[in-house]
């Protein structure tokens, strides 16, 4: 097959496809009396890229690149049309439910690994590009100004749990009471006998077909003021429109204040038995989610602010120094998001018990004894979903921003040694967060004592009458009772609200040192060191909070070391004293190669729940190594010591572990999530290489390898158990890691 490509001035390109995975085609012709040139590369399943460079004068270039790229990504189960579901003896009537759903679904069984899986999903991903950049010298100028065009395109079909997906948990076969801690293992097997889930689902997903258009202007000035001086001055600016849907089946925003369509019938349900803590004159049923249309199809309103300025320079200092600096704003694109398709996709729960198992609904024989719900699309309007989580972007939305400067020192040094220092910084700003709190329950109702508070939880899970009984088929806000802390929630016709928010902040600091031995007399070697520290606003310690907790992120890591090298060992016919050897030693010692990486690094922070803490958090640290995977850190803090947990003078772990003083709930938390010596295991990373290879002749060569993963076989521990209510709390139970693995190959060269 031959493509022609046809443009004006009589330049045109020539391709030929043939069988082989990729193709390359050259540009020909003359445009002006000035021949052009270009590429084109053309990859099977992948797409084409179309590159075109003009020359308009001697010191101006146009170069104009058009792409396309697909990339398409089937995930298929292994008894995907191989397992009938109806064989583990569902009734039919919930078999027809499947809608032919051929694989085995899901079992989440406590204590033990799932069986089955979800149905597979097919994304489609294709982008379109057009890029042309105008480039023109001027003295010691060099300009560049361009046009950055792209469309992203995702199509999407995941069918998610067809045949369900059930869950056994411990809630139905603990005892003697509801909240008395469960067995280290069993009672969930026991629900599976019993066939009583405590929870699950099934699907009725909707294919979905998005877009998201990115465009952007640049200039940049590489200024060339002395033969030592050089300014980098530039700006850019981004639009990203809000993702859409082909057929507008998506969310498209929340509303907060407008009265719900169940309003008049849940507010006159609930005169005739009001709770004291909300008077009937006061108890609301405000708001929904709003939807996509043909007239707001974006999922959020574009953020137009995306100006971002650049600055740098590169001062050259004797013969042998350079300083260089920068400052710069960068913005963070969304791509393809926000794709909340709640009614037109949708989960049927399935709810065993609407009075905490005093009789029960639902059961492995009939799971969804109301049948499933079929996703009503955008046609309830503000009354869809209700009873359920729901989760929504927000219509005016930023774009993160990433605010980065630098300044460092580059020496060259004798012996073609290298050194630099550098200092590293950015502030991030408008960052992306993602929050529970606009349905949390009010902070006045929550219990601030520091161990739990029994009467508080019990007054706010006590149950009360249910004024939307009849208004949430398929829930479980459909029952006769409902938790008094339902009804205490701003928006009670939901359950939790996750939306986002684009105020989270951080800022990093660092300081960087880089020595380097360039290859001369048979080896190189490469070592960094990196001090940093990261801070970051972007998590609310309690849903209820006005204010992000500043903790030390998830990503801190303070030092970082990564050594590198090279090493020919010098028996070869280059070094005078190797002829010596004669050739049989010349032959046996000549073509070794030794390399190796060593890595290093501080631990990440653990992350700690709402759980109860006596201690002093600043002395709470981990030591993590072979010797203490029993006891990483001090647990004591976590528990009473007290005669109520100590059986005859003496502290009782198995009573520690089951106090209920240490179960916190419905309380307002003060315990730090991250601390600064609570950490995960460093790194500590050796890979090393022995390279051998033999020469027949010029273009023969055998190359014999062996390579050493994790060299010296340093264990890399998973985290610790960081459950108070667990055996194995400050534990460690797994390694993340392999031992060592030990690599040998050959490899022909001619």
């Amino acid at each position: 097959m031959d493509i022609k490509f046809n443009e004006r001035h009589n330049s045109f390109f020539h391709y030929t496809r043939n069988s082989r995975r990729e193709s390359r085609g050259n540009w020909t012709g003359l445009v002006n009396g000035i021949a052009p040139t270009g590429t084109f590369l053309f990859r099977k399943n992948n797409g084409a890229t179309y590159d075109h460079v003009y020359t308009v004068s001697p010191t101006t270039v146009l170069n104009v690149r058009v792409g396309f790229t697909r990339f398409k990504s089937p995930t298929i189960r292994l008894h995907e049309g191989a397992f009938n579901p109806a064989a583990l003896g569902f009734s039919p009537a919930t078999v027809a439910l499947f809608r032919n759903a051929s694989y085995l679904p899901r079992f989440d069984i406590g204590g033990f690994s799932p069986i089955g899986d979800s149905l597979g999903s097919v994304f489609v991903d294709d982008i379109y590009s057009l890029q042309p950049t105008l480039t023109r010298v001027s003295g010691g100028q060099l300009l560049r100004l361009g046009y950055d065009g792209r469309i992203f395109r995702e199509d999407a079909a995941d069918s998610g749990d067809a045949a369900g997906r059930y869950v056994f948990g411990s809630e139905f076969t603990r005892g003697p009471l509801d909240n008395s801690a469960p067995a280290p293992i069993g009672q969930e097997l026991a629900a599976v006998l019993l066939g009583q889930p405590t929870g699950g689902s099934i699907d009725r997903n909707a294919t979905r077909s998005n877009q998201t258009r990115y465009q952007a202007i640049f200039f940049q000035d590489d200024w060339k003021i002395t033969k030592k001086l050089t300014l980098n001055l530039g700006v850019r600016y981004e639009h990203e429109g809000g993702t859409t849907e082909r057929f507008n089946r998506n969310l498209r925003g929340f509303d907060q204040t407008t009265p719900n369509p169940i309003e008049a019938a849940a507010r006159a349900a609930y005169a005739t038995n009001p709770i004291p803590e909300v008077s009937p004159d006061n108890f609301r049923v405000r708001g929904g989610l709003l939807f996509a249309s043909p007239d707001h199809r974006g999922f959020w309103r574009a953020d137009r602010n995306n100006v971002q300025p650049r600055l740098g320079f590169a001062l050259q200092i004797g013969n042998r120094m350079v300083l260089r600096g920068g400052w710069s704003i960068y913005s963070v694109p969304f791509l393809i998001d926000g794709v909340q398709q709640a009614t037109f996709s949708q989960s049927t729960n399935l709810v065993p018990t609407f009075d905490n198992g005093l009789t029960f609904g639902a059961n492995l024989a009939n799971p969804f004894p109301d049948g499933v719900a079929e996703p009503p699309g955008s046609s309830l309007g503000l009354a869809s979903f209700i009873g359920r989580d729901i989760e929504f972007i927000p219509v005016a939305r930023k774009n993160g921003k990433s605010q980065r400067w630098e300044l460092g020192v580059e020496r060259e040094l004798a012996g073609k040694w290298l050194i630099e220092l550098a200092y590293v910084g950015n502030r991030g700003y408008d960052l992306t967060t993602v929050t529970d709190s606009l349905n949390a329950v009010p902070v006045r109702f929550l219990s601030t004592s520091p161990i739990r508070d029994q009467a508080r939880i019990d007054f706010l899970t006590a149950n009360v009458v249910n004024p939307f009984l009849g208004l949430a088929p398929g829930t479980g806000l459909n029952g006769t009772t409902v938790q008094r802390q339902q009804l205490l929630r701003p928006f009670p016709q939901f359950r939790n609200i996750r939306t986002r928010r684009d105020d989270g902040t951080s800022i990093y600091h660092s300081g960087q040192l880089r020595i380097e031995k360039r290859f001369s007399r048979g080896y190189t070697l490469l070592a960094s060191y990196t001090w940093s520290k990261l801070l970051e606003l972007i998590t609310f310690l309690n849903p209820t909070d006005s204010q992000y907790e500043k903790r030390i992120s998830g990503n801190d890591a303070p030092h970082r070391v990564v050594v590198s090298g090279i090493w020919q060992i010098p028996f070869d016919r280059q070094h005078g004293w190797s002829r010596r050897l004669g050739r049989f030693g010349q032959a046996v010692l000549t073509g070794w190669q030794i390399q190796g990486i060593w890595q290093a690094q501080s631990g990440r922070p653990l992350e700690l729940g709402n759980v109860f803490f006596a201690g002093d958090p600043s002395k709470l640290r981990t030591i993590i190594n072979g010797s203490t995977v029993d006891r990483v850190f001090d647990t004591s803090g976590f528990y009473f010591s007290d005669a109520a947990v100590q059986t005859n003078g003496m502290i009782d772990p198995a009573k520690q572990l089951s106090d209920q003083r240490i179960r916190l709930a419905n309380n307002i938390r003060t315990l730090p999530s991250h601390l600064p010596g609570f950490r995960g295991q460093g790194l500590n990373l050796w890979d090393l290489s022995v390279i051998r290879t033999l020469s027949f002749n010029e273009p023969t060569k055998l190359q014999l390898r062996a390579e050493f993963l994790n060299a010296f076989n340093h264990p890399q521990f998973n985290e610790p158990n960081l459950d108070p209510t667990s055996s194995a709390f400050g534990k460690i139970t797994s390694q993340a890691n392999l031992p060592r693995n030990i690599q040998l190959g050959v490899k022909l060269i001619f």
